[in-house]
């Protein structure tokens, strides 16, 4: 009884530990022009690292969140990032949106379409002004099922 308490106490905290780390504080978001809505929300159009395995999704999977492009420092990365949804929160306002993950990037942190992500949480104007947010992101079940 006691080796399965332990047991259940030691899977616990792993899964603890793989859910903090599916998330990041402080992180600096810069901003890209993907511009979806004038592409008709068409990953190959972007140029857009998940168009190989993301492409052909619906057009309603693909307009449901803005885009963002993802480079950690928390999360999976490369293919496994894929699709994946993002709850962003700007550290400055509160400010919130869920994003999905189309691209990667190499900035360390989040590169978030402007129209359809950044300009929504850059409330007061200092995202645009400074070039960048900081904020704090989550992975959160997209919906899709």
């Amino acid at each position: 009884m006691a080796g399965r308490m332990a047991l259940a106490a030691i899977l616990l905290s792993a899964a603890a530990a793989a859910a903090a780390a599916q998330s990041a504080s402080n992180v600096r978001a810069t901003y890209n022009y993907y511009s979806p809505e004038k592409i008709n929300w068409d990953l190959n159009a972007a140029s857009a690292y998940c168009a190989t395995w993301d492409a052909g999704m619906s057009y309603a999977w693909r307009s449901k969140y803005g885009w963002t492009a993802f480079c950690g420092p928390a999360g999976p990365t490369g293919q496994a990032s894929c699709g994946k949804c993002l709850l962003v929160t700007n550290t400055a306002t509160g400010a919130q949106i869920t994003a999905r993950i189309v691209d990667q990037c190499s900035n360390g942190g989040l590169d978030l379409d402007f129209d359809t992500v950044f300009s929504k949480i850059d409330t007061d104007g200092q995202g645009v002004a400074q070039g960048h947010l900081t904020v704090n992101y989550q992975f959160v079940d997209c919906g899709d099922n």
